[in-house]
């Protein structure tokens, strides 16, 4: 069993090598999201359905946006009232 210390000494902590990862295109970018439970619970459903991270999954859906291929529901509703007129 670990047991934590009631102190540590961060002095003996080392730097990390190499270059701190600030530009757009130096990979993925940490952030912190505040999501409605109700929200977050259906991408969490969604993703375990498909097999995937629920992180992974978010990631997911914003590219798409972010790329145009996410269509919203209402513009896909008005095309097929128009395509079957």
């Amino acid at each position: 069993m670990l047991i934590m210390k009631k102190e540590y000494n961060l002095k003996k902590l080392k730097e990390r090598p190499g270059k701190v990862k600030t530009s757009s295109d130096a990979g993925k970018i940490p952030i912190s999201l505040r999501l409605e439970a109700n929200i977050l619970a259906a991408i969490k459903t969604e993703a375990e359905e498909l097999g995937i991270p629920y992180q992974t999954h978010i990631g997911s859906i914003l590219h798409q946006y972010a790329s145009g291929a996410l269509v919203p529901k209402k513009t896909v509703e008005l095309l097929k009232r128009l395509s079957a007129s």
